[in-house]
This record gives C-alpha cells, structure tokens and sequence, in this order.
C-alpha cells in the first residue's frame, strides 16, 4: 500500500509590527495580528482591527505597479427586506453616486480610469463586494474617494430612478442565461421561509416608487464597520501604508450590528428527497444531484468536502466519470461544494448527459450512489488524504503572485469568517487528518438526502417561475434508481505525477534566444528561475500545409482535438491534480501544444500527448458521441447573449479563419470517421515546428525536446499559412437574428494598418472615450447595461469599436447616439487640460508596461510575442513607448478620421431584438 508522509506546510509569519509610525498611537487601533504566508510570498501583510471595529488587512507590495483595494460589506441580498426584492443589489449600485465630499456622479469612476485603473462590484447572498486598481501614485486620493461611498454616500433622490433602470437593465440581459435561469429554478425548492429563495437582482417593479426611503434604512440598519472588511495594497511600506489607510477609513460609523445570520434551515422536514426538472434555452442535458449539510467552512483545516469532492470528481481509471463516459451516457462529471449560509453548506454533482444518457438518468444516479458506497466501504486511508494535503502544500508553497486587483477582492469577503493568521491558508492547504469527520459528511449523501435536477430544453414542466419565466416541475418524491453492475469502480491509485524533483536552479537571466534550428524546426530557451517556482511552460506551435484557415480544415482539427483530449483523460485528470497540465488548441497556422507546472513530471506529460496525438485508435462510439457534442455545443451559441453573439459574428467577418457556429455545425453533420482518418493521415504528414522552453529549465532539456518531437512527428517542409484581415473600405452592414427581446450593436472602425503606431492610437482613443461613453450611453441616457469601447486587435490590426446592448432601443437608435457622443468628444477633447491629457497617456502607459506577475504570465506574453514574429519580446513596452510621443492634437485629428469613418468606411453588425428600427447605411454582408 502506498502511503505519503502529511505534507507539512511550510509558512512564514507576515511580520507584525514591532514599530510604530509617527502619530500612528493616535490612530486608535484596537489588534494587529499575524498573518501565514507563503515562503515564495514576497509581500508583507498585517491584519488591523480599528477603533470602530474595522477589520484591515494591508499588503505591502514593494513591487506593485498597481495599486488597489478592496471593502466587503457583510450584507447581501439575503438581507433584503421582503418587500424590496434586489435592495441590496440597488445600494450597490447608488453608492457609486457621489457622496458629500465628492459629490461629481461621475468623479469616482472618472478619476480611476483616467489613471489607468478599473473599478467593479458585486452583490451576493451574504456579503457585497467592492474593489478598483489604479496606479500607485494617485492610491491615496483614489482611496479617500473610494472610502466616502460608506462614509458619506449622497444618495441623490435624483439618481434613484436612473439606477432603477440600470438594475432593471442587468436583470434584462441575463433573463436568457441559463447559468441564471437554472439559479432561479432551484429556488422553488427549497424552505420558502429560506433568503436563499429570494429574488436577488431587482427590477423597477421590486423597487418602486418608496425605494429611496428604503435604502437610507437599509444602509443605516446594515452597513456598518464592525460588519465590513478591506484589504489594501500598495508599493508602500506596512508602516507607510498604515499611517493613512487607518485615518481614512475610521470615519465609517460603528453602528454596533449583530452578524447577519440565518436561521432557518435551507430544507424543511419532509422536502428532501425531491426532483426537481427545469428548462434550459440551450440544447444540453444536466442531472444535479444537491447534498445540504452542515457548513464546510467551520473544518477548513480538515477539508472533509475536499476529501470527498476530489475523489467522486476523479477521471482516472476506475472512477465514475470513466464508468459513466465508457457506457456513452455522459460527457462531463465534477463535484463541489458551496456555502449557503452561517451553518449550511451544499455539496453538488453535475453531469453532462449525452443524448443516450438522459434515457439512462436512474442508472447514471444509481452508479453515483454505488461510487458513495464504495467509498464509505473503503477505509479513509491517510495516505490518501496526504496525497492532497501534498499538492495542496506544493501549491501553497510555490504558489503565483495574483495581480493586486483580484489578490484584495479575494481576501475581502474572508475576514469575517476566518482567523486573520489564516486568511491566505484558509481554502489552500489540508492540515488536520479527520477520518471520523470526513465520515460524518460522507453519511450525508444518500438518496432520502437529496435535491436532483433534472435539465433540458425539452423536459416536461408544469410550473412558470416568476422573474425568469423558467418552466419547472417539482415533486417531494423518492429518487427513481435502477440497478446498473458495474465491476469496473475503483478507488484511485496513488499519483505518479507528482512531484519528485522540486530544486529550482539558476536565473541565467538572459531572457528568450535561440537553442535550436534546422529546416523545419526551431526551439527558444528562456532558463528564467526569477520566481523562485520549480516551474516551466513548453509551447509547441505544430504549423501544417495551409494551416487550419479553411472551414474544413477549422473543423476538422476541432473534432480531432476533442477525440485526442478524450482519450488522454484518464492519464492527464491525475497530473492535473499534481500540479502538472496540458493544452490543445488549434489556431490558424496549426495545432499548438503546451505543457505547463512542475519540471519534475513535464516531459512525461508531453511524450503522453504526443503519441495520442499522432497515433490515437479512434473508436467509433467515442467518435459519434464527442460529434454530436460538439454539433450541440456549436448551435448552443444561439443562446449567449445578444452582445456576445453579435461581437462573435463581427470576428467571424473580420478574420478568414474564422466560421459561424451554424457553417461549422452543418459541415460537422457531413464527416465521417473515414473523413476524419483520412484528413488526419494528410495534414500530419508533414509539420512545421516552433517551440518554447520557459521557466526551470536547462539547456540540456533543448535535446531532449528535439529528440521526442523527432520520435512522435512527422517533420517537414511546410509553407506556414496565416490568416487575412478584412479590409474595411466602405460602409459595410451585417444583422445577426438573436432571440431575445434585447437590440445590441457593435461598430468597429479599423486602424489603417497594423503597426504599432495605430495600435497605441486606438488604445489611446479608446482609453479617453471609454469612461464618458459609458457616462453618457448607459449612466444619463438610460440606454443599456452593457456599454463599451474596445480597442482589442482583430489579429494584429487594432481599431475602435464603440458596443452597446440594450432593452429600450434599437440599433440604428444606437448608432445614431453613438454618432452624437463622438461629435461631442471632438469639442471634449479639444477642451481637455493639457494635465488631463497627460494623465490618461500615463495611464494607458502604466497598464501597458506592468511587470509581469507570475511565471506562467510571462509564459503567455512571451509566446503571444513569439507568434507575431516579436523576437525582441517587447510588442506592449513599443506600444507605450508609441502612445509616449502622441499629443492631443494627434488625438483630435484621429478622431475627426473617425467621424468620417462613421459614415463611410466601417463596420456595424448589430441585431434588432424586440424593435422594427435597423441601421440602412452601408453593404450588407
């Protein structure tokens, strides 16, 4: 029997302050605790509690080239009273609105994005978060202005229909999600008397005309300090960062307020079991089977759900995922966890189902309670919980560095609910061996204990939901099981993927060159140790004859992708859980590979992939059951949202490697196992290959590369195929036909080239419009949700594009206003401050040239540099040092050309929604 000694964890303690900063005893703090930290974690943390019982982290981040922060309000929408549906949701929203020291609506949101941040929100059932980045230089003032939403919000009476409508808008756009569609379903069954049921967005129907009252009492009756938590960082020391943080937020009132807690329980005496079958828009079967039980978070060192989850969502050989996927009756299986309230949690099972497997939904339940059994059977043995705690120790120990903005509202939301020493271990590493405990949660699920859903576009229902309008049906009844043997369950074997190997050797610091190249193979070398991680990215680009630019070609490689990572499922799900992963993609010159995580094991992942790749026995059943997925998927985009579709079919028009999902799916309905055998056989025949090695590697691992793409490829001469760029020369016009009562339209205006010159000229535009469209289409003329200016390059060619997606107009309407604001922006932008202008240049600058955060991150930036043909691998420091030498006149004569643009020499794909109006100008496509 295999046994691992428990990883232990190895953690430094961030430093407490042992001095205090000038005038910081007047400051009036009341604890500074420790906090763990990784020994790989090059920040410094201390935990503050204040004087008005505020709960503080602060970071340190010497290196930090964004700045930002994080404040979570410990009320969500469980706390909206029940006369005022989405009240949570609303106050979010009107906190942006000015406040007494600030009193611009727009100041906030203007000031972060001027100086190269983003600022964002969200309301969920216990808690609201909110959060922005900017750049370290402007923190300070960026924070005081951040701070006063819960100091001193203005709530303006005259703003509150506005924000009505902007909520009611978001609850518009997501009226056709599933993901929302099936949240809203599952409130059916559960304790009415449970918040969790509770309608959670809003609309101007749940707020009328009294909200305005409501909200002054819900903020007075729920934020309070004691029930907030922020985490700040800057490049700033934790003396520093202390001596002005603290003052500025020891202004927000103590009101003293309990936790909110909930009471009731999430499933009253006699509903469970219970089958609950609702409808989806998209064309996919699901079964949910739901477990409550008692709150995972309160053993977070012992991590029972994490036992139990890791192994009932295991792929490996005798798992249930391969015993499912082996009978055709599923394509996909996971299994978590999620808290519901202060003393419920909920553990989940979802699974795809093939068009097979829903005619098999008591059999597919049945095996799951078999996997159950059998683990309640088997001894919970120590070594295989080390094995987790293991990997969960490495990925602490060598974990990455987030980027600040997403490290503080990660944390925020913690510090109510764990111990400050803990609030970076909490959900990473297993450290207490509890098999009494793991059983007790292992009891929880069986059959009288469960909530299963059934999902599909076509299941019979016999209720409508209210908000969503989601067809369901629910019954109090036991589940329906049918004996199904199977002999082929078992337990995992211990892991040989993990890691042996963990040295880490020298930086050369030499940065990418050259290692090898012959006639059809070329291999860059980066020994980049600069992260201290035993880690290493291997990028394979694998260029064939014309590539994968045809729709033949396109789909092709599409289903053969699916086949290949089918096939290698159960031997890369157990290297993915040690740390070590693979991807296969197929882009228009040819198949990329990559390779990435721990060294140790990394070659014998790749030489795995490889040999599937060149040498897979297609089976007929995987090969008819992986198709008609992929069909299914393809005209599942029907029901993404207007926004998503209408920007999709902008690309599909741009680029000549690219299809509309409907084109794919119809000539995916014509292939044969023969057609795919036979394209295989050709397009592998000869191949072209561009590599990278990254990270904790050495020169010697060049050879060995080369040696194992010479084992498995057929090497060759190729002419390496790249993709074209549409021109746009005149007026062009495209409508997309979307079911949804939502009009959307993009409007995309090309740059005259694809040098680096034009792309910092549209990133810059972009940066100077962006924050006042949205001002002027979303915040005062009420016309949509989503509203944006992009300057993402189709390919390497940049642009403007202006979008917007929107319930009360239609989109010749939308050109139209979006014509008005460039008009206006030309006068704008004339009158702007020399300052002002200077700001926004330094900004976009700052966005540009951020330092790299992790080693897979330069990975990436490196490759996409490599692809391009940017072998000096510095495309974003050129751009910047482009966008260093515009001037504002530069600027107003740019977008003169883009209002000329706008009448003749651009493209709009838009879709109507509920409206008869359409744009008439321009050629169709």
């Amino acid at each position: 029997m295999h046994r691992l000694v428990l990883g232990i964890t190895l953690v430094f303690l961030a430093q407490a302050c042992t001095t205090t900063a000038p005038g910081v005893a007047e400051l009036g703090i009341k604890e500074r605790r420790e906090i763990r930290k990784s020994p790989n974690d090059d920040r410094n943390y201390r935990y503050l509690r204040l004087a008005n019982d505020l709960r503080v982290v602060l970071i340190s981040d010497l290196g930090a080239d964004k700045a930002a922060a994080s404040l979570t309000a410990f009320r969500g929408n469980y706390a909206d009273p029940d006369e005022y549906p989405g009240l949570a949701h609303f106050l979010e929203h009107m906190l942006f609105i000015g406040t007494e020291k600030y009193p611009d609506p727009e100041g906030y949101l203007k000031f972060v994005q001027s100086h190269g941040g983003s600022s964002n929100a969200y309301t969920s059932t216990e808690h609201t978060n909110y959060f922005f980045d900017i750049q370290p230089a402007f923190f300070r003032e960026g924070l005081d202005r951040f701070a006063q939403f819960f100091i001193s919000p203005s709530f303006d009476p005259a703003y509150v229909d506005r924000e009505k409508n902007a909520v009611d808008s978001e609850y518009r756009l997501r009226i056709k999600e599933d993901n929302w569609r099936g949240m809203m379903a599952s409130k059916m069954a559960v304790n009415p008397a449970h918040p969790y049921g509770k309608f959670n967005i809003g609309t101007l129907d749940s707020l009328d005309e009294n909200v305005h009252g409501a909200l002054l009492e819900f903020f007075a009756t729920g934020y309070s300090a004691n029930q907030m938590g922020v985490v700040v960082l800057n490049n700033e020391s934790l003396d520093d960062l202390e001596s002005w943080v603290v003052p500025i937020f020891q202004d927000i009132e103590n009101r003293e307020l309990p936790s909110f807690t909930v009471s009731e329980p999430l499933y009253a005496d006699g509903q469970l079991p219970a089958v609950l079958t609702h409808q989806s828009l998209r064309q996919e079967y699901s079964l949910v089977l739901s477990f409550p039980m008692p709150l995972l978070d309160t053993h977070y060192r012992k991590k029972p759900g994490g036992y139990i989850s890791n192994l009932i969502g295991h792929e490996g050989e005798g798992s249930l995922h391969r015993a499912l996927v082996t009978k055709g009756w599923i394509t996909a299986l996971s299994s978590g966890s999620q808290r519901i309230d202060n003393r419920t949690s909920s553990m989940q099972v979802r699974i795809s189902l093939t068009p097979e497997g829903r005619n098999h939904i008591p059999e597919v339940a049945d095996l799951f309670f078999d996997y159950v059994e059998l683990l309640k059977r088997s001894r919970i043995e120590r070594w295989r919980f080390a094995e987790q705690a293991t990997v969960a120790d490495l990925g602490f120990r060598f974990q990455d560095q987030a980027p600040s903005l997403s490290t503080v509202s990660a944390m925020s939301p913690d510090l109510l609910w764990f111990p400050p020493e803990d609030l970076l271990t909490n959900y990473r590493l297993m450290e207490e061996f509890d098999p009494e405990l793991i059983s007790s949660y292992l009891d929880r699920i069986v059959p009288d204990n469960t909530l299963m859903e059934i999902i599909g576009p076509d299941v019979e229902t016999t209720e409508v939901e209210k908000f969503f309008q989601v067809g369901y049906n629910l019954e109090r009844v036991p589940l329906r099981l049918a004996p199904t043997p199977s002999t082929d369950l078992h337990l995992p074997e211990a892991n040989a993927f993990l890691p042996e190997d963990l040295s880490v050797g020298a930086d050369d610091g030499a940065g990418p060159t050259i290692a090898f190249r012959d006639g059809n193979t070329e291999i860059w070398l980066d020994v980049d140790n600069e992260f201290g991680v035993p880690r290493s990215t291997i990028n394979l680009s694998l260029r064939s004859e014309q590539g994968l630019i045809s729709l033949d070609d396109h789909v092709m490689a599409l289903l053969y992708r699916e086949l290949v990572v089918d096939d290698l499922n159960t031997l890369s799900y157990p290297a993915l859980l040690a740390g070590v992963s693979y991807s296969l993609a197929v882009p228009p010159k040819g198949f990329r590979i990559t390779t990435s995580g721990y060294s140790d094991k990394q070659p014998v992942l790749l030489g795995a992939v490889l040999g599937a790749f060149t040498g897979l026995q297609i089976k007929t059943d995987r090969f008819e059951v992986l198709k008609s997925d992929l069909i299914r998927t393809l005209r599942n985009t029907r029901a993404e949202l207007p926004f998503r579709q209408t920007r999709s079919a902008m690309l599909d028009i741009f680029l000549s490697s690219r299809w509309s999902p409907e084109r794919q799916a119809e000539f995916l309905q014509t292939v044969t196992l023969g057609d795919l055998n036979a394209w295989r056989s050709e397009k592998l025949r000869a191949l072209d290959v561009l590599a990278m090695l990254h990270g904790n590697v050495a020169s010697e691992d060049v050879a060995g590369l080369h040696s194992v793409l010479k084992k498995h490829l057929q090497l060759g001469d190729v002419t390496v195929a790249t993709p074209s760029v549409m021109e746009v020369d005149r007026a062009y016009l495209h409508e997309v036909e979307i079911d949804h009562n939502d009009a959307s339209m993009w409007l995309h205006i090309q740059d005259a080239d694809e040098s680096f010159k034009s792309r910092a000229r549209s990133a810059l535009m972009t940066q100077l419009l962006n924050s006042a469209y949205f001002s002027s289409l979303r915040t005062e003329q009420q016309l949509g949700y989503g509203v944006w200016v992009l300057s993402a390059p189709m390919r390497y060619r940049g642009g403007v594009t202006f979008g917007i997606q929107s319930p009360v107009a239609a989109p010749d309407v939308l050109e139209q206003k979006t014509i008005e604001f460039v008009d206006a922006q030309m006068l704008a932008i004339e009158a702007l401050q020399d300052a002002a202008f200077e700001e926004h240049k330094a900004g976009l600058i700052s966005s540009l040239t951020e330092t790299d955060k992790n080693l897979s991150q330069r990975s990436l930036r490196y490759w996409s540099d490599l692809d391009q043909g940017v072998t000096t691998f510095d495309s974003s420091r050129q751009i910047a040092d482009e966008v260093a030498t515009i001037s504002k006149a530069d600027m107003v004569t740019y977008l003169r050309e883009i209002r000329a643009s706008l009448d003749d020499r651009r493209l709009l794909v838009f879709n109507r929604g509920k409206f008869d109006g359409a744009p008439g100008n321009g050629a169709p496509l």
